[in-house]
């Protein structure tokens, strides 16, 4: 009886796969040769800049498994995780990475391209690249027939250093230059076009990094590169320096304080004037404790642990008397570097939603409305702010999402898809359910390839096996809790949940 194992490794593994699937090789003595005739050229034609570095793949994800945790999808989706070349926050060169996801099985020479910008993440690996379940909003804009990337920001994925957190210009430059990587990707490697159309959604930081990759596009005359047909962000701290202060200058109880150092440590590492040491910001024995928690190895529900919820308990008074006592003013360095993020007062010249929730505790709705009023006053003529109810941030999220894919796809130039026949291994049986260690499969084929992928309840994949078939997989390494078992073999696919106790 053939038995696979969920390891330690194997999950580890899973997160850090880095076989690459696209990779260059160069001829140092060809390059000798060529070198001068390629000087003499340069003169003749401009040299194209190369973004793209390398595609891993990262499986295949399927339209049944898509639909069972968003309620919708149409078509399997193969993902990649991508490497490309971008710029740091002070304009040298530097790498980053991203996660690529693309509908299979349809008969389309080209698509449209959606980004989703992913919230706030301080776990370096918690990122799209490593398909986590933040993936899984690419992946539920991919399955409807647009291909999807999510970039992982500097300061997260591959990219070194701390992540310089709500930076505007950083959070544009690493998504514009993913879009420009996956360019070159999609066509060399995969032989599949884009046709020109461009969507940009995000959620909470991810919304704040939506409007600024668009509010970039628009102010640096890049339209004509990168067509912008709507744009959808949802939660966002646009006004920084208004809406969103608040939570500095009221000194009322806030939920997540992790958020405000991770907002001073990283806009201190763009500016460096804000503070010299952790300890002109923060109150013993704050400065020591919560600074190592940014290393890139936590996550932030440890540093909000650690913080007391009212901000004047751990950041110094004068501190925070300096900056209420500049409110007006703002020529505080804090305020200046708030300011200088901020993205809510423009016009675009494109289509956008903006949606929020009116119970959101971690982004003040407010900050929808400044934007809506203040792009409205500047003649935005097709710019509205969309009200989905009285929920939090966590609930916001699914329905925001869903209705700016929804809309991007009815915005987007049709193609003529061919639909999958989808078929259920109607034979499978697996038992037992609960399972305390081995999960037995009766009624596998013993011909057709087995795959096997266990994924978490919000979608992130944890674990795959792809071989021969099998009849017995131990779960013993898994914590107890509950799973999707997505099983394909052939044609047929089985979705069930799993309890592990």
């Amino acid at each position: 009886m053939r038995e696979i194992s969920v390891e330690k490794n194997d999950l580890k593994k899973q997160e850090m796969r880095n076989t690459s699937i696209f990779t260059q090789t160069t001829n140092v003595m060809m390059k000798k040769l060529l070198c001068t005739l390629l000087i003499s050229l340069s003169s003749l034609a401009p040299k194209a800049q190369n973004y793209i570095v390398s595609g891993t793949d990262l499986g295949v994800t399927s339209a049944g498994l898509i639909g069972f945790v968003i309620g919708t999808s149409t078509y399997d989706v193969r993902s990649y995780k991508i490497v490309y070349r971008t710029v740091d926050i002070d304009g040298t060169p530097t790498m980053a990475s991203g996660l690529l996801s693309i509908p299979l099985n349809t008969n389309c020479n080209d698509y449209p391209l959606a980004v989703y910008n992913h919230g706030t993440v301080l776990l370096r690996e918690n990122v799209p690249s490593r398909d986590n379940s933040e993936a899984f909003v690419a992946k539920a804009m991919a399955t409807e027939g647009v291909v999807a990337i999510s970039p992982d920001y500097l300061g997260l994925g591959d990219n070194p250093g701390l992540h310089p957190y709500l930076h505007a210009e950083s959070q544009a430059t690493a998504t514009i230059d993913m879009i420009r990587a996956v360019r070159e990707f999609l066509p060399d490697s995969l032989g599949i076009s884009l046709n020109g159309e461009v969507f940009v959604s995000g959620y909470s930081q991810g919304g704040h990094a939506a409007m600024a990759t668009i509010k970039y596009i628009q102010d640096n005359s890049l339209s004509n590169e990168f067509n912008i047909v709507a744009a959808g962000p949802a939660s966002g701290p646009y006004n920084l320096s208004g809406s969103q202060s608040d939570v500095l200058i009221s000194n009322q109880p806030y939920s997540y304080p992790g958020y405000v150092c991770y907002l001073l440590f990283g806009l201190n590492r763009v500016y460096g004037n804000i503070f010299n040491t952790y300890s002109e910001i923060l109150k013993a024995p704050y400065d020591v404790l919560i600074p190592p928690y940014f290393n890139g190895n936590y996550p932030m529900d440890s540093v909000n642990a650690k913080l007391p919820a009212v901000l004047a308990d751990f950041m110094q008074d004068t501190v925070l008397a300096n900056f209420i006592a500049d409110s007006v003013g703002q020529t505080h360095p804090l305020w200046q570097a708030l300011l200088a993020q901020d993205n809510y007062d423009w016009r675009p010249d494109f289509p956008m939603r903006m949606y929020y929730c009116t119970q959101d505790e971690q982004v003040s709705f407010q900050n929808t409305l400044d934007a809506e009023a203040a792009m409205q006053a500047r003649g935005a003529t097709n710019v509205t702010a969309v009200n989905n109810g009285a929920l939090d941030h966590g609930d916001c999220v699914l329905p925001s999402l869903n209705d700016a894919r929804d809309w991007f796809i009815s915005l987007a130039t049709a193609c003529q898809l061919v639909s999958i026949s989808e078929q259920k291994l109607a034979s499978l049986k697996v038992y037992p359910n609960p399972v305390t260690d081995k999960l037995m499969l009766e009624g596998i084929g013993a011909e057709e390839q087995l795959f096997v992928q266990i994924y978490s309840l919000n979608g992130a994949l944890l674990w795959q096996y792809a071989g021969m078939p099998v009849e017995v997989v131990s779960i013993g390494q898994l914590k107890a809790g509950m799973y999707l078992l997505n099983i394909r073999q052939g044609k047929g696919e089985k979705i069930l949940k799993i309890i592990k106790e």
